[in-house]
């Protein structure tokens, strides 16, 4: 499954998409999380405030199809092979 990313978050894989490889087992936003944080570590801690991964850091959002997860289910949102993913970190401006 494809997700895109963005700014500091294209940093830590060195590129715009990572595929992460999921199974038909796999149904929410927090499982697919899990299956990038096991390819690319450092996502643990940019993502969530502490190891259990239940709640993600202020300012960080996830994007399915166009919608943020904070106005869905949150990290039980469902997701499908068909749906485009985005991660978008905190940003700051002035």
């Amino acid at each position: 499954m494809q997700i895109q990313l963005f700014a500091t978050y294209r940093d830590i894989v060195n590129a715009k998409t990572v595929d992460v490889p999921v199974t038909e087992s796999m149904t929410t936003i927090k499982e697919l999380l899990q299956s990038l944080i096991n390819l690319f570590p450092a996502f643990q801690k940019e993502l969530f405030l502490d190891e259990t991964q239940l709640s993600l850091k202020p300012h960080v959002h996830i994007f399915v199809n166009g919608r943020n997860i904070i106005h869905l289910q949150g990290l039980n949102t469902p997701f499908t092979f068909k749906d485009e993913i985005a991660l978008i970190p905190p940003v700051g401006g002035g």
